[in-house]
């Protein structure tokens, strides 16, 4: 999987995908726009192409590429992955269901409330016991 990872970002350029979102403009090695997750005027959004890392010194949020698309498309990890694959034209191989960082929110509240709705039928109708609505 961690290979997979690897694999999305040596084929994406991150001021390329940022590019895509927001108006980078050159100073020095790095680019720079205004902050999409905070209100400002000025730039103090940076992406480092060297270091293939973005860092806004407003607001103090930063990362790589899985983590600005992350943010900017209000997504969790494993959709980021999904998005960034499809432009890296990386096909994902099957993914171990354990993955924790690849199952979306909604995903893991269905399977706390499963197993809450699961031991809740356990505890008031043991097995080979029906429920007497008359004691209710």
């Amino acid at each position: 999987m961690d290979s997979q990872i690897e694999e999305i970002k040596s084929r994406l350029d991150i001021v390329e995908i940022i590019g895509q979102y927001l108006k980078l403009s050159k100073a020095g090695a790095n680019f720079k726009a205004p902050c999409p997750f905070h209100n400002e005027k000025s730039g103090s959004f940076f992406v480092s192409p060297a270091k293939q890392i973005w860092h806004c010194f407003g607001c103090n949020k930063g990362g790589d590429v899985f983590t600005f698309v992350k943010e900017i498309e209000s997504v969790e990890f494993g959709d980021a992955l999904r998005i960034l694959a499809q432009k890296a034209g990386v096909e994902l191989k099957s993914l171990p269901k354990e993955d924790i960082r690849l199952k979306t929110e909604k995903q893991r509240l269905y399977e706390i409330c499963d197993l809450a709705a699961r031991f809740l039928k356990n505890s008031c109708f043991p097995a080979g016991r029906g429920a007497k609505l008359s004691n209710i």
